[in-house]
This record gives C-alpha cells, structure tokens and sequence, in this order.
C-alpha cells in the first residue's frame, strides 16, 4: 500500500499548473484533488509561469515581451470527520493574467486581472464505490490597467509624441460569492476514479473611476460595470495502467464566451472614449491533459504530463495575444515514512499567436511563436 500511495500522489500532484496566456485567464484549472487525499493531509505550492510572447507590428514597431512572469500560491488542508465525512479549505489562484508593453507605440500599457479564491469543499461517501461533494467559494477579484504613454490617435499631430501621464488608468476591486459541487465514482482496490466537478459563474460588480489623460489635464469618469469568471466542468479519470503505472487524463471546458471587460469610459465611442471592451472573448475553450506516472522504487515515483487546447479562433486585442497551444512536461515525486512528500514538476508549452488590428485601423500585429514555461514545488504533509 505503501508503493501504492506515493503512485497516486505522484499523480495526483504531476502536472504543473496550466500556463497562463492560454485559456482566457486560466492559471491553475481550479482543481480540487485534495478531497480525494487519504486521511488528514495538508500541503502548499509555490511556482512561477515565464511567458515569451513577442509581438511586431510594421508601424508601431516591435513590441518586445508583452506577458509578465508570473509567481503563484495555493495551499489547501483535507481532515476526515468520519469514516464517510471529510472536507477541505482550498486557496488559490485560478485566473490571473499579466500584461506590458515595454517597447513600440503602446509602451507604457500594463495589465493585471486577477481572482483569488478560498474554497471549502465537503465530501460524503454514499458508498465505498461513489461519493458526492460541493460547498461555497468566495472570490476576491482585481482589476489594474493604465494605458499607453504615447498618442495612439492617428488623426492627432501628436501621434507617437511621448504623453506626461498614461491616456488612460483604472484600478478596481470587488468581492462574490459561487460554489462547486461533483460526483465520483471510485474502485478503491484498483485505485481508479472518475470524477466530475462543476464550477460556477461568479459575477463582480465594480465601483469604478476611470482617469483619462485629456487635452487640459486628468478628467475622471465614475461608473460601475461587470465582469464574471467563467463557469466550467472538469473530468477527471485515474486508472492503472498496471501495479507501479498510473494514468490520469482530464478535460476542461470553461464558459468564456461572453467573459468581457468594459468599463463604460473606455468602451464609449470615441472620441471620448476607444468604442471597444478593454477584453473580449468570444469562444468557449477545451482543454485536455494526460499524465503518466510510473513508481521508481518505495519513496521516488516520475511523471510525464501534457496538454492540448485548441486555437478557437479569438480576436486580436492588446491584451489577447495567443489563443490555445500545446505543452509537454514531467517532475519527480519523494515521499518518507514520515508522510512527508515533495513535488518537483515543469512544463514548456507552445502557444499560438493572434494576428489582426490591435486598434480601430491599425495595420496588422503579428506574434510569432509565442511560448512559456512554468515550473512548480509542493510539497504535503500527511498526519
């Protein structure tokens, strides 16, 4: 039982978290594996995604790197109640996306949306063979964007003049409220389990005052509007591929057509403001994973993992770049008599870029090859 274990978290633990600029603002897939641990177990996870996303375009000039690195957390704790009752607290994550142009005519444009997320989830076993769970999960979500230091406007004879402050800034925050339920079925003795976990909708209004850069100084505009992270399905499989193999394959389908940002300034028609959202998306996104872990000996196991999602054919803007990409990865699992273990896992993903207007006519940008890679540790404790 022992070998047994470390296979399944090797498994469980494998695959590094979804790199970002792929999938809307997905980062981490929001799992929730860790109700599924045995007995009382605690863990946490450090990691950084480093995204190569260069653009060009023939008049605004070369872009550099628009994607930021990006550090990441998330920790969760499972305590059984009782033979058939157990629950968790989960803190994560799962949407972030960071953006900045360093170079070219949009220099000085920064962005980052983020949600952060604690999650309890519950969990019964209706029988040895099949389970139930759900709870609350209360999100913290963020919004800062300031826009280019230089005249973007082709019509003023100031176009491409440096500007004293950014065009355009807003920072907000808000605060809601989902849940997540599911169902597993499970065969306890061959270790196989196939689970489907659903994630709601949360929706955040924003309070917002938006600060514009005009001809006779800063004009502010107050106003509200929404933004929601998407609801999605997840399907998990676990299954042995013999007694020291396990295989673990998943789907992802997450709900971002329709996910948009537009705060009412800046989606007014110019020219008081730019006529578009700041962000749209348009396709809802698939994503599937296969991992592979093979026990090595009774404390270390390895694994490899990839992924695929596919381009769903979104739109250019200056924050969507890329759409879809596949990535290859794999790491090491250690685990003691203690119960002490220790991921260590990374992954390299090929994105696909986006090639169109980035401003109401503007010549084509183009982002050629675009790639990331992530690298992650976690390490848990079972008592």
């Amino acid at each position: 039982m022992k070998s047994s274990k470390s296979l399944i978290i090797a498994a469980t633990l494998a695959a590094a978290p979804s790199v970002s600029n792929a999938g809307g603002f997905d980062l981490t897939g929001q799992p929730i594996d860790i109700i599924f641990e045995e007995g009382n177990y605690i863990e946490g996870r450090v990691g950084i995604v480093v995204p190569d996303v260069k653009g060009d375009n023939p008049v605004f000039g070369a872009f550099g790197n628009t994607a930021e690195k990006t550090p990441f957390f998330a920790g969760g704790v499972k305590a059984d109640f009782s033979d058939r009752i157990s629950g968790a607290l989960i803190i994560d994550t799962p949407f972030l996306r960071e953006s900045q142009y360093d170079a070219g005519l949009f220099v000085g444009t920064a962005a980052e949306v983020e949600a952060k997320t604690l999650t309890a989830v519950a969990r019964f076993k209706v029988s040895d063979n099949f389970s139930v769970y759900g709870g609350p999960r209360f999100q913290s979500a963020s919004v800062d964007l300031q826009g280019p230091t230089r005249d973007v406007n082709p019509t003023s004879p100031n176009f491409g003049a440096l500007t004293p402050a950014p065009i355009y800034q807003i920072d907000v925050e808000d605060e809601g409220i989902g849940f997540v339920v599911g169902a597993a079925a499970e065969i306890p003795a061959y270790k196989a389990r196939l689970a489907v976990t659903y994630n709601s909708e949360i929706t955040h209004k924003f309070d917002s005052e938006e600060i514009f850069l005009t001809p006779v100084g800063l004009a502010t505009v107050p106003g509200s509007f929404e933004i929601h992270t998407p609801q999605s399905v997840n399907i998990d499989l676990q299954a042995p591929l013999s007694t020291s193999t396990l295989l673990k394959a998943s789907v992802r389908w997450a709900n971002w057509e329709g996910v948009d940002f537009a705060p009412p300034g800046f989606a007014a028609p110019p020219p008081n403001g730019f006529g578009r959202p700041v962000v749209e998306y348009t396709e809802d996104v698939f994503t599937y994973r296969l991992t592979v872990a093979q026990r090595l000996n009774e404390n270390f196991a390895a694994f490899v993992t990839g992924s695929y999602e596919a381009d769903g054919g979104e739109s250019i803007s200056l924050f969507k770049t890329v759409d879809g990409g596949i990535s290859l990865g794999g790491g090491f699992n250690y685990q003691d008599e203690s119960g002490f273990n220790i991921t260590l896992g990374g992954e390299y993903r090929w994105l696909n870029g986006i090639d169109g207007p980035q401003a109401p006519g503007a010549p084509d940008s183009t982002f050629d090859d675009p790639t990331a890679f992530a690298a992650s540790m976690k390490v848990g404790y079972r008592f």
